[in-house]
């Protein structure tokens, strides 16, 4: 027995990322290892029914916003304007953002809740954090996100996308703060939602397949990095230099990376685009001043109108889940 299993462990395999027996178990229909390659597949929620629930909000004068609450007194969602949510208005806009999206020949598929309860799911960017060898599940801080990872599970193991890992316990970590940078360097946002033992979990994770973490720190206002920084080319990053530190600006500068500029006159989350292929983003109609910033820099806009998802709580790139992108 013994030289048998000697003789078997000639076939081990000592790393399953660096085997090209993950590509023959796996496939290769899936992965993200950067920001801008050309978006092949895509996860997205048209908001539906689950909305109508925030009728049953108060709006509060300190937040600004209408309050959903649960019987437990849980705030399970929130709504950015003294008016009620027009949902008719708000599948209007999604789909003609999604159509946009198949236009550009991009598959796109949806995450849904037959429950209807979760009432937060139309920002698809933070279930989960695509890398170059599948997802890892986020663990989200807030009580309204909680059935998200439930059903992000069950959507990927349909869609036959491993789950390399998952932020568990104490840690806590949503998409929107997460980007491949390049194939071995991702950027991570610590934020009110982004903790430290949650980016410890991620860069053990990440560090299996040799990519390095680099940890930025949100001013307490913001949530997430990408209503600071979204790559929309390959050597071309748009960004916020009001709100991120010194020194990562000057880190991209060096490694050779392009920056243009936010205009802290146009609307919040005008940062908040996604680029569709190389130098080609879904963009916001109302980022005038920052869409000229692109056009001199040759970026491609393709405008669309978000104003009603913006009182969700977000913008574009949080409606949006690359599942997978071409290399670059």
């Amino acid at each position: 027995m013994a030289t048998l299993q000697m003789y078997m462990d000639r076939s081990k395999i000592d790393n399953m990322f660096e085997s090209e027996v993950y590509d023959e178990v796996w496939g290769k229909e899936f992965g993200v290892d950067n920001s801008v390659g050309k978006i092949r597949k895509i996860l997205l929620h048209c908001p539906g029914e689950e909305i109508k629930q925030l009728k049953d909000g108060e709006f509060d004068e300190e937040a600004g916003a209408r309050i959903l609450k649960g019987k437990n007194g849980r705030i399970r969602n929130y709504w950015k304007d003294t008016k009620l949510p027009d949902l008719g208005l708000l599948q209007e806009q999604h789909n003609h953002m999604a159509d946009l999206i198949k236009n550009e020949g991009i598959e796109v598929s949806y995450l849904e809740d037959p429950t209807h309860y979760w009432t937060n799911l139309t920002f698809t960017r933070d279930v989960a954090l695509m890398t170059p060898k599948g997802a890892i599940l986020t663990r989200f801080a807030m009580y309204f996100h909680q059935g998200d990872t439930y059903l992000t599970q069950k959507f990927l193991a349909e869609k036959n996308i491993p789950i390399i890992g998952a932020i568990q316990g104490k840690g806590t970590i949503e998409g929107g703060s997460f980007s491949m940078l390049d194939p071995k360097t991702a950027v991570i946002g610590r934020s009110v939602r982004i903790n430290d033992e949650g980016i410890e979990q991620l860069r053990n994770l990440l560090s299996y397949q040799g990519i390095e973490l680099i940890v930025i720190d949100m001013p307490a206002y913001y949530i997430h990095l990408d209503e600071a920084f979204v790559p929309v080319d390959k050597d071309k990053i748009l960004v916020s230099t009001f709100i991120l530190p010194h020194w990562f600006l000057k880190m991209l500068k060096e490694r050779g990376y392009t920056l243009i500029e936010t205009d802290r006159d146009d609307p919040m989350l005008t940062n908040n685009c996604i680029a569709l292929e190389p130098g080609k983003v879904l963009f916001s109609e109302k980022g005038l001043r920052t869409r000229k910033n692109l056009d001199k820099a040759g970026i491609e806009v393709i405008p669309v109108d978000i104003s009603e998802i913006n009182k969700l709580g977000g913008g574009i790139h949080c409606s949006t889940l690359p599942l997978l992108r071409d290399s670059i």
